[in-house]
């Protein structure tokens, strides 16, 4: 352990990988509740079309993927808003196209560009500490939403239609909602990748609601299983030569899998 963080490298790629993790774990206990998978998927794969116009103009990775993500939640919150269009609908039409548009952009940009790969599966050399800058902006500002808006969002995972009835802004609540799981995934994927980022949105509110008797027991439980996987998937990447993404995902579904039979043994 000493070893890796004598690499200013690897000490930037573990706390980048714990920020991350930590964002994606909090946010991941309402979009199981809420049963919103497909918004993470959708953001994930939105955001390539964002890198690859980065890439192709020489511009700033981060703010362009910020305002990717962003453009991405307004759209889905404002046209699926009207009802006439289920917000599944919206990002099915959208990664799609995202993706071509992103891959039309990179065939036009003359040479490799072996970026993209690293984008796709994550990679922990392209880290650096204006990542990990605006990784703990954005784990600051998601641990300030849910605190300040704790009982509206219990209302809004539960019952929406409940929520509306007792006075809850569901609106507001679902448009910062949807802004704070695309600005989590947009800055997430130098470290987990566009493919795999929906995972740590997924499995560590899974593995929460096994156990978890209340939304809060289920951000304690979730942002344990989310920090472990981050910080022992970083550490097996190191010594297994083998990218961060996918260390970090195949460790959340081996802590899935001995949770689940755990459970099962204890109701037996």
């Amino acid at each position: 352990m000493i070893e890796i963080l004598s690499y200013q490298f690897m000490l930037y790629a573990l706390i980048a990988s714990i920020l991350s993790g930590l964002s994606c774990s909090i946010l991941s206990n309402y979009i199981v509740l809420r049963k919103m998978e497909f918004i993470s998927d959708g953001a994930a794969h939105t955001a390539f079309g964002g890198i690859a116009v980065a890439i192709f103009f020489g511009w700033n990775m981060n703010l362009v993927s910020i305002i990717t993500g962003i453009l991405f939640a307004v759209f889905i919150y404002f046209v699926g808003k009207k009802g006439k269009i289920s917000e599944n609908s919206l990002i099915g039409m959208l990664f799609p196209l995202s993706m071509a548009l992103g891959v039309i952009i990179m065939n036009l940009k003359p040479g490799y560009t072996p970026e993209i790969e690293s984008y796709l599966f994550g990679d922990i050399l392209m880290v650096n500490l204006t990542d990990i800058i605006t990784l703990g902006i954005i784990l600051l500002s998601v641990i300030f939403f849910i605190t300040i808006f704790n009982k509206e969002l219990k209302y809004f995972s539960y019952n929406e239609r409940m929520a509306k009835i007792y006075g809850v802004p569901t609106e507001l609540i679902r448009f910062l909602f949807l802004i704070a799981v695309a600005l989590v995934v947009v800055t997430s994927v130098k470290i987990i990748g566009i493919i795999l980022v929906t995972s740590m949105l997924i499995t560590p509110g899974v593995i929460a609601k096994l156990w978890a008797k209340s939304i809060n027991q289920m951000v304690i439980i979730s942002s344990i299983f989310g920090l472990l996987s981050s910080f022992l998937g970083i550490y097996f990447s190191y010594y297994l030569d083998i990218p961060s993404g996918p260390s970090i995902v195949v460790l959340l579904f081996i802590f899935f899998l001995i949770n689940y039979f755990l459970k099962k043994l204890i109701k037996a």
